[in-house]
């Protein structure tokens, strides 16, 4: 078997319906809003995200090596104004040894910072570092990591669905949704689509949002996009109605890593 670590750098702000987005959603601090020195900000309202320019990977622990113990674990953290990440926390620990791996590896981080109104700015942001092991066939899923990770829009929809449906990985919706999301944020109408019928038909449905994504698939001309938006407005209130097309007037119409 091969040890292999895949990490997933994304702003906390912008995952949406995962079961854990509530705990890595922290507030910024009464200061976010602020530009006094020290100010912690949160991504949007006018500050951009950072960008990873070096990324190390971590290392197993020698625990986790010799039980081939493998698990997901959650970083919180804020990069600074000069890039360099601090204040680094665990929220979703998976311990052997592999919580204090990962701290290790993201402290040797660095970005290009965020930034507000041109000027860089501290922003707090969520990391997932994934310990896996992987067979020798694995190749496929290494690539689409790494090109998931540069920005590939279908890469991150292919990525997604080997999470959704536990293909050659552990089974993790988090981190499938997370993936979907990117892809439909960079505008691919496949992963809109299906970001329209997680909302339209999961366990919490959220009308708006499904709204928002179908009405970006159907600007796209995904097929059955048009079908799935006019049976979804009929069930609509007259409140979700509004909510939803406000969503859709507000849509930025640009990509996001």
């Amino acid at each position: 078997m091969l040890l292999k670590v895949i990490v997933a750098f994304f702003v906390a702000t912008l995952v949406s319906g995962a079961s854990h987005a509530n705990a890595q959603e922290q507030p910024a601090g009464d200061t976010q809003n602020s530009a006094s020195p020290g100010a912690v900000f949160k991504i949007g309202n006018g500050v951009s995200p950072p960008r990873v320019i070096y990324q190390g990977d971590p290392e197993f622990s020698e625990q986790a090596r010799q039980e081939h113990f493998q698990g997901t674990c959650v970083l919180l953290l804020v990069v600074g104004e000069d890039g360099k990440p601090r204040d680094i926390r665990v929220t979703k620990p998976i311990g052997k040894g592999l919580d204090e791996k990962a701290i290790e590896a993201v402290r040797e981080w660095r970005f290009d910072p965020a930034r507000k109104d041109g000027k860089p700015v501290a922003v707090q942001i969520a990391v997932e570092v994934d310990f896996h092991l992987y067979g020798n066939n694995d190749w496929k899923l290494a690539e689409l990591v790494r090109k998931a990770a540069a920005g590939d829009a279908q890469a991150q929809l292919e990525l997604s669905g080997f999470y959704f449906e536990g293909r050659d990985i552990g089974k993790d919706d988090n981190l499938g949704l997370m993936y979907l999301e990117k892809a439909a944020r960079h505008g691919l109408p496949k992963a809109q689509f299906l970001m329209g019928e997680h909302f339209a038909h999961g366990n919490l449905p959220d009308y708006p949002k499904a709204y928002l994504w179908y009405t970006l698939a159907e600007r796209s001309g995904y097929k059955h996009s048009d079908k799935k938006l006019k049976e979804l407005t009929a069930r609509m209130t007259t409140e979700k109605a509004p909510a939803g097309r406000a969503l859709v007037d507000n849509w930025p119409n640009v990509s996001t890593k």
